[in-house]
């Protein structure tokens, strides 16, 4: 009986020998796996592409948006974005100032028709890109006469600034599905200048639309070959 006992447990710890291996050697391969399909997707021509598509279409929409404002309102061009002061489009502390100010909503008009247009531009070859909305603030906290329940911090500020952006957009034709649009607000994680300085501070306080790959359509290309 004992015997019996005895080799029962011998089969049972080798099978748990076993299983510890397998599940080893499965975890090694999925790692390898991802390992090898990220560096399919660094060297991919679908990301190269991507890239070089996102810098000529921000080239595409700071000439169009160039046409369409009538005066220096502080947007700045880099490579694959453009970045737009807080303060052309809302006042201290608020959201979706442009829907009734007029000044602001035909700057953001002329942003939205100007975006559509490059990305129409870009044809098919923008299949690989996505359109990033983000939402910037400087880290002075909100005045506790201006927090609200709803709005205690720059984190619901800046996501609230950045998707009342989307919607309006929306509404000029940017369908978010198809154009692979998303929103988000960053508050006060990315400064481009000290906050200890109003200048400073003011570069801060932003809106940035951004064009980059999307890098989910670009692996399952890679994974389509």
């Amino acid at each position: 009986m004992a015997d019996s006992r005895s080799s029962i447990n011998i089969w049972v710890a080798l099978a748990d020998l076993f299983a510890g291996l397998m599940l080893f050697f499965v975890a090694a391969f999925l790692l390898t796996a991802e390992a090898r399909q990220r560096e399919q997707v660094q060297f991919s021509p679908e990301l190269i592409r991507a890239m070089n598509v996102a810098t000529q279409t921000t080239r595409t929409l700071r000439a169009e948006l160039e046409k369409r404002l009538s005066g220096d309102v502080g947007v700045r061009y880099s490579e694959t974005d453009i970045s737009i002061p807080s303060a052309a489009l809302f006042r201290s502390f608020g959201y979706d100032d442009f829907l009734t100010d007029g000044e602001k909503r035909s700057l953001l008009t002329a942003v939205g028709e100007a975006l559509v247009t490059a990305l129409r531009a870009a044809g098919t070859e923008r299949k690989y890109l996505r359109v990033v909305l983000e939402g910037h603030t400087d880290a002075d906290r909100i005045r506790p006469g201006a927090a609200t329940q709803v709005m205690p911090t720059n984190w619901e500020l800046s996501s609230r600034r950045s998707t009342g952006l989307l919607r309006f957009l929306e509404e000029l034709g940017l369908d978010p599905k198809v154009y692979k649009v998303m929103a988000i607000g960053l508050a006060d994680t990315q400064p481009v200048g000290p906050n200890d300085t109003e200048d400073g501070k003011a570069l801060n306080r932003r809106i940035v639309i951004r064009l980059e790959p999307d890098i989910q359509s670009i692996i399952e290309a890679v994974r389509s070959r």
